[in-house]
């Protein structure tokens, strides 16, 4: 009996090794991290608005950095010391190879983060990618030359990767089901907010400063956000899920407590059980390393998922919402606008586009992600058609003399642009950033989120390296490309991409068990094994699953 006792014992330390991890030993070098004693004594909505306040000061650095560039590319100090201002074709290049660098640098944060955040936790993470982008806003701040510039935007680019793929993950593990959604809408409501503030700063100096201070203090004044995480990081709550991957499973329940709206014990009890049986489950998958993600096949259908997250980030690019948020004065010089008008009116924009987060935060969790895509998709499309129309009216009016009708069809191109990103906001924004928090599995997750940033990352950079060409090669027709891209679009979006709101982590495991690629028929499987009883993929027949 003895010998029994000790072979069970035996069995289950072995198995416990295999499910979960040590914390890493990289990670005790870190300062800061979770810490019982020092987290917030918050509880419920208190704890969950603290969260989202962290997270959207993270966010709105997001939107701060991707924005910084709007005025600094037509800062002509900034263009003579870059050697951007010669009237050759080397100048769209410079000038979008600078913009395009930063997104080099994101996908290498967004890389590092899938290396090791599961490893050193979600809040340490956190921390690294602020002192990356630091060192990168005081580089940018800096730079005497072309190359200096070029390194300290792949540096900057580097930190917000490492911010803008583990935050959405930070607080989607922390956050209630049923707020998943309205969560990432508040943050990017704040990202809008950091890009409306940047670019009225900069018009602001532009007009009271000299050209260098125009545009090195707006790139120095990003270390601020980033100094304010820094401090607050460490008095914060860790992810449950991770806290459960490395066997602190005390702290884990107390973080749930904290944060969960309506903690009574059975509650917790049961996401307990989900999130351990998630973890015991996702430890028998083969898909723990990118390139098992990428070309293996699992159980878990992880490398659908990494499909599915990778391919909402490139859309949301191709949607065309850089042609017009980064480049939006030279769109409204397409209407027909001159001398201070177009940035004036691209501020403007900024506004309106930051008022349509409000609506995303109702519809988020209410209409679902696949609603929001396929609307947003559809409206764009026919929007960026109206414009395209009025934009060819506009340089065909200027054309013949006709300045009056030119400027009042002008106007009528600037309604279109408000419109366009004002749909952007309250319908993709949002989407293309929680899905892919989502869809992954525990085990994964960091991985995926990381591969799907990586993805983002990639399509900004050849989106913005090519629209200034765009932009001077084919004018108006600018909007007919990017319309007839939205409504091309829709096609993936309704075949293969399955809904995600207001279900638990765990559940949608189960959901991409099922062996079809398409969504409504994944959703009849997800039914029938619901009404089946099966609540774990392990349950599920292996011809199911092929």
């Amino acid at each position: 009996m003895a010998d029994i006792k000790l072979n069970t014992e035996h069995l289950e330390t072995r198995q416990r090794q295999t499910i979960y991890q040590k914390e890493s030993t990289f990670s005790k070098y870190i300062p800061g991290g979770y810490s019982t004693t020092r987290c917030l004594k918050l509880t419920g909505r208190p704890m969950m608005y603290a969260i989202l306040s962290l997270a959207g000061c993270a966010i709105m650095f997001f939107g701060y950095d991707a924005s910084v560039m709007s005025l600094v590319n037509t800062n002509t100090d900034y263009l003579t010391l870059m050697g951007a201002d010669t009237g050759s074709k080397r100048d769209s290049a410079a000038i979008g190879g600078l913009v395009s660098l930063w997104f080099g640098g994101f996908a290498i944060g967004a890389i590092s983060v899938g290396h090791y955040a599961d490893r050193i936790g979600r809040l340490k993470t956190i921390e690294l990618g602020c002192l990356w982008g630091i060192l990168g806003a005081a580089l940018q701040a800096s730079a005497q030359n072309f190359t200096w510039m070029a390194f300290a935007r792949i540096i900057g680019g580097i930190g917000c990767g490492h911010l803008n793929t583990i935050v959405p993950i930070w607080t989607s593990e922390l956050a209630d089901p049923n707020l998943r959604g309205a969560f990432v809408a508040v943050e990017f409501t704040l990202a809008l907010s950091g890009s409306t503030i940047v670019y009225w700063m900069e018009y602001g100096c532009l007009k009271t400063q000299s050209l260098p201070f125009a545009w090195r203090f707006p790139l120095g004044f990003q270390a601020l956000f980033l100094l304010i995480l820094l401090v607050a990081v460490p008095f914060y709550p860790e992810s449950p899920r991770h806290l459960m991957k490395i066997e602190k499973h005390d702290d884990a329940r107390q973080v749930l407590r904290q944060c969960r709206l309506d903690p009574t014990e059975i509650r917790i009890d049961q996401e307990m059980t989900e999130i351990e049986d998630a973890i015991r489950l996702e430890a028998s998958s083969t898909s723990h390393s990118f390139t098992s993600m990428l070309f293996t096949k699992d159980k878990l259908h992880t490398r659908r998922r990494v499909i599915l997250g990778a391919g909402v980030q490139v859309m949301q690019k191709f949607t065309g919402i850089d042609f017009i948020a980064t480049y939006a004065p030279e769109m409204f010089t397409l209407a027909g606008y001159g001398g201070d008008k177009p940035a004036l009116l691209a501020g403007g924009n900024y506004i309106s586009y930051t008022a349509s987060l409000a609506l995303a935060i109702y519809l988020a969790d209410r209409v679902g992600r696949r609603k929001l895509m396929l609307a947003g998709s559809t409206m764009m499309g026919v929007i960026l058609t109206a414009g395209g129309i009025l934009a060819h009216e506009v340089v065909s009016k200027s054309a013949k003399g006709q300045t009056a009708e030119a400027n009042r069809l002008g106007g009528g191109v600037a309604a279109v642009l408000y419109l366009y990103t004002f749909m952007y906001g309250s319908t993709w924004l949002t989407t293309c950033w929680v899905y892919p928090t989502e869809i992954f599995p525990l085990a994964s997750r960091a991985k995926g989120v990381a591969l799907a940033t990586v993805a983002f990352s990639i399509a900004g950079g050849v989106i913005n390296e090519i629209v200034p060409y765009l932009i001077n090669a084919i004018g108006f027709w600018v909007f007919i490309l990017f319309a007839l891209i939205n409504l091309a679009m829709l096609i993936p979006i309704y075949l293969f991409y399955i809904e995600t709101a207001n279900r638990h982590l765990e559940d949608l495991d189960l959901l991409f068990a099922g062996g079809s690629h398409l969504s409504w028929r994944a959703e009849r499987e997800f039914e029938a094994l619901k009404e089946k009883g099966v609540e774990h993929v392990d349950e599920i027949p292996a011809r199911e699953m092929s």
